[in-house]
Formats: structure tokens, C-alpha cells, sequence
């Protein structure tokens, strides 16, 4: 018995000063940083060398202090006093005359108790001391027993044990249950010794429990209420050392809210900690390049309205959904009709001087006529052509003269396409005299060449023309001025199988977007495939807004340009 009460005292003892890492901080201990009064009250129960062992009562009182902690098992420390009686009867012996005894005991000591909360109100506790403990024995009618050794000492050291529960009414009220048992080194409980035993008693008891001091924490989650930012927090939330829910992705709504846990910093969130979406397509308007779609419309996860044959218009407004790749449509997704024109073959007209004017004059000879109509019948079919007319003489006679008379040729030309309908923003005048000739004016054949006037088709990007700054060149510096054209879209037409052409150079088009980006997404990709490609934005009424045409190019003929698409475009 003996062992039992050593092994179960340094249990305690053990457990006071071990670590406890195996519970997670939640809520305080109901014992944290409180102090403890105790006034129990219940019944002995010894073994000794009496035959018969008897029940009788016990006092205690003790006071305690338990440590702070957010772990459901809490140590206190406890001193307490114990005032009763211990009884037997029946004799030890047959040699022995008393037939009882009851023994006056007393101790004072101190213990550890460990306390383990099963909830707020219901503590189960182990608990194991060391005290001083007197005791007298005698016979039921209060006579002192004559101790059975000559060496009787009364005072002695006892060990206690004891478990039972805590039970809590408020947090300063409560009650105890309590069973323990207690070692004294010593057989004379009973006032005799017989064998080599020692002599021990038992004890149960209950009592009022009141508390002092503690940790107020009003909201249960582990921090004091003086430090509480948020002292209404639900129970079983997880909060920060403020007390406030945790917010781990900061977006305002606490974790035990937040059905989206993961958003990226600075994103609005709505009351559910979700990314706003405005137009409820499923898409968060953070990543929706279409944050208007009506509702209902199925979207892509760019959150645009999809678009299955990838004409610009979405399937949802498509009327014509199988549109084939590269063709211009309407606003309601159908391919719009557009002529097909071959391109300008010839982009300039000579009209020789000698044979089409008056010698010496601007006035328009028969002979012209013929030569005239077939200029003006390119300019009517191509109607949005700009051309410019270039007055030339020889070096014959006063270079003053020659200007002007170059300049009212090129007024003759330009006045008989103004009398047949071309508008005059479509043309150009210019006279150079003698600058720029095309032969050679020491022979007559030369100077008869040099005599003349051009019409020619010009690359007018801007829409209007100084007629001091361009002037013609010669023969070489054509050649350069047509190798380093640039494509200009205003006069371009379609010449089949989506092919465009300026008049000079020649493009397809691979593919038409509403999207700006999609259309240069498109074009990257073919660029890192070797292809040309770049992003043309046309805008017109029946196109219903802007379109960004992907095309690639520029070809200097009709048939590069279309063994280059059939590298990408099997059709």
C-alpha cells in the first residue's frame, strides 16, 4: 500500500512540472488565475489491527491557487488542514482487553492537484500531498490508549492521495466530491502494533468551493477581456492576439465568415468574403473584361460572352453561328456582302503634249478625249482614289512661260474630270516646267517625250495634298518611291478569299475581333509562328462599331499573297 501511495504522490508531483504541449490554446482554463476556499466535510474509513474497521468523520478546510492557462488542464497548489476521528472495534487480539478505540487525528500540509476540465462546469481533479499529522488514540469512552511500544511519538508525516471532481454552479461557486487515501508510517493508529503493517485510513467527502480573482475572457476565446478588440466573438471562432477573428487573406471578412478564403489583396469583396461579381457570370470582376453581361449569358473565363465561331459577335445575339473563320460580319454575327474588285493595273496615265493639247496652249485637243475616258473610268470604279495630275514641258523657251504653261495643262486635265463628276478632293494639281524631265532634251524625240502630262494614283494617308511639296521624280526615283510604299487601307479592296489590295501592295485577313486584345493575342501568336502579322481597327456603320482585323502581309503580287495564306488558311 505503501508503493501505491509513493507512485501515485510522485505521479502528481511529475505532472507539475512536465510541459504540456499536446493541447491546442483554445478558451482559459475555468480555473485560471483564481484563487480557491474550500470547507468539506464526509467520513473516514481505517484499516488497522482491529478486527472490525468503523466509519467516522473528517473536517477539512484549504485554501488554493490554480495557474492561467488556455489548455484544458490546469495545476494548483493547495494547504490544507484536517480535523476527525478513525474507529475500529472488535479487539486486536485475543490478548488485548480494548474492544475499540476511536482516534483523535489531526494534519496540516500541502499538495498539487492536476485539473482537467471536461467543459466549463465539470472539473475532474488528482490530487497528492504531504502533511503533519498528530493523532491520539483512545477507547470509545474517551480513556487514553497505552501506545503498545515505549517508543509511541504522535507526530508523524502522512502522505495523501485523492481524486474526484470539480463542479462548478458560477465562476465563483462550486462543490466537491472527493476519495482519497492516507499513509502514515506507523501501526498505532489503533494504539497497538501487531505484525508488520502499517495502520492507514481512507476518507470521502464533499464540499463548497469558492473562487477568488481569475481571468475575465466574456467571449471564450483565449484572450482577457482588457485586451479584447472584439469581446463578442461567437464561441469556437479562431481570433488573433487582439481577440478578433482571424482574417487570413484581408479582405475584411473574418475566416469563419469567409467563403472564399484565398482572395488576392485589394480585391472587393462582398458580405461573404467572395470577389464582387457585378454581373453575377460567375466571373469576379477582377479577372471580367466584360463586366456588363446580361444575366443568364453563358461566358468564357475571361467573363465575355462566348463566342463559338470567333466572329465578334456574341452567341447570344448570333444569328449565323458557324460563320467560317476570318469573315467580316454584321452586328448580328451574318457575313456581310462585299464586292470583290481587281486591283488598279495601271496607276499612271500619260497624255503626250504634242498630241493632246494645242501647240503652245492648255487647250484639250480631240485627240485627247479617248485617252481621258479611260483614266476617268478607273477613278469612277475606284471611287475612293486620290490622283494627282503633273503639268510638263521641255527646255525650249523661257523657263517663267514653260511653268505656267505646265501648270494650265495640268487645269485642262483636272477641269475635264471635275465636268464629269470626280469630286474635286480626289484631285491634284501641279505644273513643273522643265525640272523634271523623262528624256533627253537635246533631240526633238526628247523633248516631244518631256512635253506631257501624268495622272497618277497617290498614296494619301492623311486625306489632303500640298501640291508645293511632292513633286515627281525621274525614272530612278520612282523605282525607290514604289519599293518603299506603305500599305494605305483607305483605298484598299477585296480581291477575293480576303485578300486586300492598295492598288501596290497586297494582305489577307486571318480573323476579325470586337476585342482589341484577343485580336493582338492572335497576331503574337502568329508573329512566333514567322509570320507578318499585325492588327488593323476599321470602324463603319455596318460593321455596328470597331473591329480589329488580323491580317498578314505585305505581298508585292496577288500570287505571293495567296500561297503564303494557303500556308495558313486551308480554304
Amino acid at each position: 500500500m505503501r508503493s501505491v501511495l509513493l507512485i501515485i504522490f510522485f505521479v502528481i508531483l511529475t505532472l507539475n512540472i512536465t510541459p504540456q504541449q499536446r493541447y491546442e490554446p483554445k478558451i482559459f482554463h475555468p480555473f485560471s488565475n483564481k484563487f480557491v476556499l474550500s470547507a468539506d466535510g464526509g467520513i473516514t474509513y481505517s484499516r488497522t489491527d482491529f478486527k472490525k474497521n468503523g466509519i467516522d468523520f473528517l473536517t477539512r478546510a484549504s485554501l488554493g491557487y490554480y495557474f492561467s492557462t488556455l489548455s484544458p488542464a490546469t495545476f494548483g497548489f493547495e494547504i490544507t488542514g484536517t480535523a476527525g476521528y478513525i474507529t475500529g472495534e472488535g479487539g486486536a487480539s485475543s490478548s488485548l482487553p480494548t474492544a475499540n478505540y476511536r482516534t483523535l487525528i489531526y494534519s496540516f500540509g500541502a499538495g498539487s492537484s492536476f485539473n482537467y476540465a471536461l467543459g466549463k462546469s465539470f472539473i475532474p481533479y488528482l490530487f497528492g500531498g504531504i502533511s503533519y499529522f498528530y493523532f491520539e488514540p483512545k477507547d470509545k469512552n474517551g480513556s487514553a490508549l497505552i501506545p503498545s511500544i515505549q517508543s509511541f511519538s504522535p507526530h508523524k508525516m502522512m502522505l495523501t492521495g485523492e481524486f474526484g471532481t470539480k463542479i462548478l454552479f458560477s465562476d465563483y461557486l462550486g462543490m466537491k466530491l472527493a476519495a482519497g487515501v492516507n499513509y502514515i508510517n506507523s501501526d498505532l493508529l489503533d494504539g497497538y502494533q501487531l505484525g508488520t503493517d502499517k495502520d492507514i485510513y481512507f476518507h470521502a467527502l464533499a464540499g463548497l468551493t469558492f473562487y477568488f480573482g481569475g481571468i475575465k475572457d466574456t467571449d471564450g476565446d483565449g484572450v482577457r477581456d482588457e485586451y479584447d478588440l472584439c469581446p463578442d466573438t461567437p464561441p469556437f471562432v479562431i481570433v488573433d492576439e487582439f481577440g478578433c477573428p482571424v482574417d487570413s487573406d484581408k479582405d475584411g471578412v473574418p475566416d469563419y465568415l469567409d467563403e472564399c478564403p484565398n482572395t488576392p489583396v485589394n480585391i472587393p469583396v462582398n458580405e461573404k468574403g467572395c470577389p464582387v461579381d457585378s454581373d453575377q457570370d460567375g466571373v469576379p470582376d477582377y479577372k471580367d473584361l466584360c463586366p456588363d453581361t446580361p444575366k443568364g449569358v453563358k461566358v468564357d473565363d475571361r467573363g465575355c460572352p462566348e463566342d463559338s465561331d470567333g466572329d465578334g459577335v456574341p452567341d447570344y445575339k448570333d444569328l449565323c453561328p458557324n460563320t467560317p473563320v476570318g469573315t467580316e460580319v454584321n452586328k448580328w454575327g451574318c457575313p456581310i456582302d462585299e464586292k470583290v474588285y481587281e486591283p488598279i493595273k495601271k496607276t499612271e496615265f500619260i497624255l503626250s503634249g504634242a498630241v493632246n493639247f494645242e501647240t503652245g496652249k492648255a487647250n484639250l485637243l480631240n485627240s485627247a478625249y479617248s485617252e481621258l475616258q479611260k483614266v476617268l473610268k478607273v477613278m469612277i470604279d475606284y471611287p475612293d482614289t486620290k490622283w494627282k495630275i503633273e503639268g510638263h514641258t521641255d527646255n525650249t523657251g523661257r523657263y517663267d512661260k514653260n511653268l505656267e504653261l505646265s501648270k494650265q495643262r495640268a487645269e485642262s486635265v483636272y477641269n475635264y474630270f471635275i465636268a464629269n463628276g470626280i469630286d474635286n478632293s480626289r484631285l491634284f494639281t501641279a505644273g513643273y516646267s522643265s525640272d523634271y524631265p523623262i528624256a533627253d532634251n537635246n533631240t526633238e524625240t526628247g523633248r516631244a517625250l518631256n512635253r506631257r502630262v501624268a495622272i497618277v494614283l497617290i498614296d494619301n494617308k492623311e486625306g489632303s495634298f500640298d501640291n508645293t511639296d511632292i513633286k515627281p521624280s525621274d525614272k530612278q526615283k520612282q523605282a525607290d518611291f514604289t519599293s518603299s510604299r506603305v500599305y494605305n487601307p483607305s483605298v484598299e479592296r477585296n480581291v477575293g478569299k480576303m485578300v486586300f489590295t492598295d492598288g501596290y501592295l497586297y494582305c489577307y485577313q486571318v480573323s476579325s475581333f470586337r476585342n482589341k486584345i484577343k485580336a493582338e493575342s492572335e497576331s503574337s501568336e502568329l508573329k512566333t509562328k514567322g509570320f507578318n502579322s499585325f492588327v488593323v481597327i476599321a470602324n463603319s456603320p455596318d460593321l455596328d462599331g470597331t473591329w480589329y482585323r488580323v491580317r498578314v502581309g505585305y505581298f508585292n503580287t496577288l500570287e505571293e499573297a495567296l500561297k503564303n495564306r494557303s500556308l495558313l488558311i486551308k480554304n
